[in-house]
C-alpha cells in the first residue's frame, strides 16, 4: 500500500502517470509478479468548478515556469483532439504502438459491449 501526492490540481496525464510510476517503483518488490494493481484518485473535482484565481503552484528554481503553462495547454489540446476523433470514428481510431504487440487485448476489448463479445 502507498500513496503519492501530485501537489497541485491537474488533468495532465503526464503528471498523473509520473506519480503512478513513482509509487509503483517505490512499493513493488521487483522479485515478485504483480497480478493486480488499484489506482484511486482522491479529492477529485470537475474542471469547470475550479476558480482560476485560486489556482496556485509551488515554483521551482530548476524548472522553467513559463514552459509549464504552455506544455499543459498543448497536452490538453491533444487530449481533446483524441477524444473527438474517438467519438467520431470509434475507440480503435487512435491506438498506441504497444496495442499492436503480440498478446495485446486493447483492440479486442474495444469491440466488446459491456465486457462481452457482441
Amino acid at each position: 500500500h502507498g500513496s503519492e501526492n501530485i501537489g497541485c490540481l491537474t488533468s495532465s496525464t503526464e503528471k498523473i502517470t509520473d506519480a503512478v510510476l513513482r509509487l509503483f517503483e517505490r512499493i513493488v518488490d521487483p522479485g515478485l509478479l504483480v497480478r493486480r494493481m488499484y489506482v484511486v484518485a482522491n479529492r477529485t473535482v470537475p474542471e469547470k468548478s475550479i476558480d482560476p484565481s485560486q489556482k496556485s503552484e509551488q515554483l521551482s528554481l530548476f524548472s522553467p515556469a513559463a514552459d509549464n503553462g504552455e506544455r499543459e495547454r498543448r497536452e490538453r489540446n491533444i487530449q481533446l483532439a483524441i477524444l473527438k476523433l474517438r467519438k467520431r470514428f470509434g475507440k480503435n481510431a487512435i491506438l498506441k504502438g504497444m496495442n499492436f504487440k503480440e498478446g495485446a487485448t486493447t483492440i479486442e476489448r474495444n469491440q466488446q459491449i459491456g465486457g462481452h463479445r457482441a
